[in-house]
C-alpha cells in the first residue's frame, strides 16, 4: 500500500495523530525508549507518533479543510422506528426493475455529509467550504437563512429523498415519479425524453433523466432553478451542478427488500472532484396513506407569524 494513502487529508491527519498521542503516552506500538531513560519517542525523526510506520510527512490542511474542520459538530441525527411488517404484509415483486411501492427511511437522517460513502471528507474547494461555513454560522447566530425548504418550495432531489417521510414511487415506460409525503414533493424521472414536453428553463426539482444499467435506474439530475441544500445544514450544490442517482431494489431473502440510493455529487464549483453517499430505505406498505402535510404550519404561516427569523443568504 502506498504510504501517501495513510494521509487522505487534513482530517484523518488530526484523527491518526491524537490516537498515536494516546498509543505512544501508554508505551504502545511505534514507541521506541531513548537510551537517557526519558519518554518513549515515536519512530520517525521529528514527526508526529507513526505506530512504527516510516511515514512522509502528511501534507498541510488545505484552508477549506481548515475552515470545515472548525464549524461547530452536526445535531445527532435519530431514527423516526415504524411498526414492524406484518406477518401477512404485502411484498413488492420480484422484478429487480419493478421499484413501485412504499419507502421509507432506515437510517438516522443526516443533517450534515461531513464524509462520503468511503468515510472520506467530503472534498470542499475554499469556495464551497466558504458557502458551508457561511450556513452553518447563520444557524449557530440565530439568523438561519431563507432556503427551498423554509418557504414551501422543492428542495431538490437529495434533500427531498433524504428526509424521514415516506414516498411512493409509481412506473410506467415513459417515466418514474417518486411522490413524497412532505411538500407534497414530486420528482419526475424522464425515461423517454422523445415522449415527454420538452424541459422548461429551470427547475426546483431539475431535469431528471433515466436509463437502466442492468436492474440500477440511473438518473442525471441538472438544469436547477437555483442552488440547492443537500441537506439541513446546508451542503452546497450550486445551480449548474449535477446529481447522479444510482437507484436499486436489493433483496438478500431474510427480510423485506429495501431501496438503495447511491448519489454522486458533480460540482466544480464547491467541490475538488465528485464524491457519493449512499442512502438506504425500507420497504413498509403500511405507509402507503401519507399522513396530512401542511408546509405552512410546519414552518409557521407567515399570516400569523410575520417574522420568522429569517433573512436572505448573500449572493457569491
Amino acid at each position: 500500500m502506498k504510504t501517501e494513502l495513510l494521509w487522505k487529508s487534513g482530517f484523518e491527519r488530526v484523527i491518526l495523530t491524537g490516537v498515536a498521542a494516546l498509543a505512544l503516552a501508554a508505551g504502545g506500538v511505534g514507541a521506541q525508549a531513548p537510551p537517557n531513560g526519558g519518554p518513549p519517542a515515536a519512530k520517525g525523526a521529528g514527526g508526529p507518533p507513526t505506530f512504527g510506520l516510516d511515514l512522509p510527512p502528511p501534507p498541510p490542511m488545505t484552508p477549506a479543510e481548515k475552515l470545515v474542520i472548525g464549524l461547530p459538530a452536526p445535531m445527532p441525527g435519530a431514527i423516526f422506528p415504524t411498526a414492524p411488517l406484518a406477518a401477512d404484509a404485502p411484498m413488492p415483486t420480484a422484478d429487480p426493475r419493478d421499484l413501485e411501492g412504499t419507502w421509507y427511511h432506515n437510517q438516522a437522517l443526516a443533517f450534515r455529509m461531513q464524509r462520503d460513502m468511503y468515510g472520506v471528507p467530503v472534498p470542499y474547494n475554499l469556495d464551497g467550504a466558504k458557502v458551508l461555513a457561511r450556513r452553518v454560522n447563520s444557524l449557530k447566530d440565530g439568523a438561519p437563512y431563507i432556503n427551498a425548504s423554509a418557504i414551501c418550495r422543492p428542495p431538490g432531489p437529495q434533500w427531498q429523498h433524504d428526509l424521514n417521510m415516506p414516498f411512493q414511487i409509481f412506473q410506467s415506460p415513459d417515466a418514474i415519479e417518486f411522490v413524497f409525503e412532505e411538500y407534497h414533493g414530486r420528482w419526475n424521472v424522464i425515461m423517454d425524453p422523445a415522449k415527454a414536453s420538452p424541459p422548461r428553463s429551470k427547475e426546483y426539482m431539475g431535469y431528471s433523466a433515466g436509463h437502466w444499467d442492468g436492474s440500477t435506474l440511473v438518473v442525471e439530475s441538472s438544469n436547477f432553478k437555483q442552488a440547492l441544500w443537500l441537506d439541513v445544514d446546508g451542503t452546497p450544490l450550486s445551480a449548474n451542478g449535477k446529481l447522479i442517482q444510482r437507484i436499486r431494489k436489493i433483496d438478500n431473502g431474510d427480510h423485506a427488500p429495501f431501496l438503495e440510493i447511491m448519489t454522486t455529487v458533480v460540482d466544480p464549483s464547491y467541490y475538488t472532484r465528485p464524491w457519493t453517499v449512499v442512502r438506504t430505505f425500507g420497504w413498509q406498505p403500511g405507509l402507503t396513506v401519507f399522513s396530512e402535510y401542511n408546509c405552512e404550519e410546519q414552518i409557521g404561516d407567515p399570516s400569523v407569524h410575520a417574522d420568522a427569523g429569517l433573512v436572505p443568504e448573500p449572493k457569491d
